[in-house]
């Protein structure tokens, strides 16, 4: 081997830890620097579980490889490892190595070539394997400062978490938005198990899944049936099954359960997530009182719009105004096109941005004397005094293109590759008239117009046409 590909090599693999973001970038790495030595196919690490006492893949944890046909060969070579303190072993198109610090074996690594190896062939391997302790030493302090690395991110996520859950109030109070919000917090701090989260329901007996969409596992529904006033962490399925209960003011309101089929939850993070469950049950205790106190609040926590019973009180005072006056009244009804989607995609943290920034965004066009309000969810309805339906026609479409036009910076949320994303609305618009019996049916008729600019395509305005109905 000459003295410039040992260099490349080398300035390779001391780079591709530095590079690395995380576990699946540094096996890559490795691939790529290991290329130059053999016409590799694929590597594969398996670490140790030091509380499990199984190999795991080192890029899926949380997979059970027990039961397939490879565990058995892997984990014998990785027990010659133990025993016998050798370096390497190559079988056929496999050469495995150990990970070791300080000659204790942690873990194995699997190279798979697309052809035989030799010790001396025409790939000339045999220059690898005359600085093969190198690349094991570097591969192995790599993997395990990555780990080290790892436990202190964990740590700094568990905090970070905590501090979440507890800005949640901030902006929400329905349990049913912010409790899928705390499952997604969860979810990317406990990365070795299932997280899901039930809300009690409150007529009936038994628990809901609030988050994420399925949980098959009817065991679950059972163990929850469990939980009373008085219950703290409840473990089942031999240590694998940790379930949280959210007790609020000496009621149930719901529980947390993270669940791995084949791995126990280790004591550090049965602590970490017993703290989480204190952070959330003092969360939904904010939420509760505030729920209390909104119900006689007018705006709404998220937009700053007015709220929906406050809107129900503006559209009286402002639809007897117009007949009073004789002035023309629109309303503009608007909804942001697939927004469930975004939910699912980013997350509802991420939700809560493109709300505030589309609200944000709107009203900028707005007078100062319109009357803007979130009436649900993604819906916000607009009343427009003293404008008639071609001037309200005008208004919604401007509205529509400026959100569609909008990028919505969603970097602090650090969603892999994505830095920015766009939302269309799609708008209904009516006017105010005589025969109108009841003030509600002028948002009644702009909420037609809304359904079918969104059965039309979406990104649309439509206008009520009286005829219509």
């Amino acid at each position: 081997m000459d003295v410039q590909t040992l260099y490349d090599f080398i300035y390779s693999l001391t780079n591709s830890f530095e590079q690395a973001q995380d576990r699946q970038n540094l096996s890559e790495a490795f691939l790529k620097a290991l290329s130059i030595f053999f016409p590799l196919k694929e590597i594969k690490i398996y670490m140790m579980d030091e509380y499990s006492f199984v190999l795991k893949d080192f890029i899926k944890p949380w997979q059970n490889m027990t039961s397939t046909k490879d565990y058995q060969d892997i984990k014998k070579c990785f027990d010659d490892f133990l025993v016998q303190k050798t370096n390497y072993k190559v079988d056929k198109n496999i050469l495995y190595f150990p990970i070791r610090k300080q000659h204790k074996t942690l873990g194995i690594v699997q190279l798979i070539s697309k052809e035989i190896i030799k010790e001396e062939d025409k790939f000339n391997t045999n220059d690898f394997f005359k600085i093969f302790p190198l690349v094991a030493s570097q591969i192995s302090m790599l993997i395990t400062t990555l780990k080290s690395n790892e436990m202190v991110q964990i740590a700094s996520k568990f905090h970070k978490t905590l501090r979440n859950i507890a800005k949640i109030t901030e902006t929400q109070y329905e349990l049913e938005y912010i409790l899928p919000i705390m499952g997604e917090m969860i979810d990317g701090f406990v990365l070795d198990h299932l997280i899901y989260i039930f809300l009690k329901n409150k007529n009936k007996k038994g628990y809901k899944l609030i988050w994420p969409n399925k949980c098959s596992d009817e065991k679950i529904y059972e163990y929850l049936e469990e939980i009373n006033s008085k219950s703290s962490t409840i473990i089942k399925s031999d240590g694998k099954m940790g379930i949280f209960p959210l007790i609020v003011e000496g009621k149930p309101y719901g529980a947390i359960v993270a669940y791995n089929h084949f791995d126990k939850i280790t004591s550090k993070e049965l602590s970490y997530l017993e703290e989480i469950k204190s952070q959330a049950q003092m969360t939904l205790k904010k939420a509760k009182s505030y729920v209390e106190v909104l119900t006689h609040a007018t705006m709404d926590a998220l937009t700053g719009f007015n709220n929906r019973h406050q809107f129900e009180k503006r559209l009286k005072e402002t639809v007897s105004s117009a007949k009073r006056q004789n002035t023309p009244l629109c309303c503009i009804m608007s909804d942001i096109d697939f927004f469930k989607k975004v939910n699912d995609t980013y997350g509802h943290s991420v939700g809560d941005c493109v709300l505030k920034t589309v609200a944000k965004t709107i009203k900028k066009e707005l007078r100062e004397y319109d009357i803007a309000s979130r009436y649900g969810g993604e819906e916000f309805i607009f009343l427009l005094p003293n404008t008639n339906i071609e001037e309200a026609n005008v208004v919604a479409q401007r509205l529509r293109k400026k959100v569609e036009k909008k990028k919505i910076n969603i970097e602090e949320y650090k969603i892999e590759n994505v830095k920015e994303i766009s939302v269309t609305v799609s708008i209904g618009v009516s006017e105010y008239q005589k025969t109108d019996k009841e003030p509600e049916m002028l948002y009644q008729h702009a909420d037609e117009a809304l359904y079918e600019a969104k059965e039309g395509g979406r990104n649309k305005v439509v206008i009520y046409k009286a005829n219509q109905a």
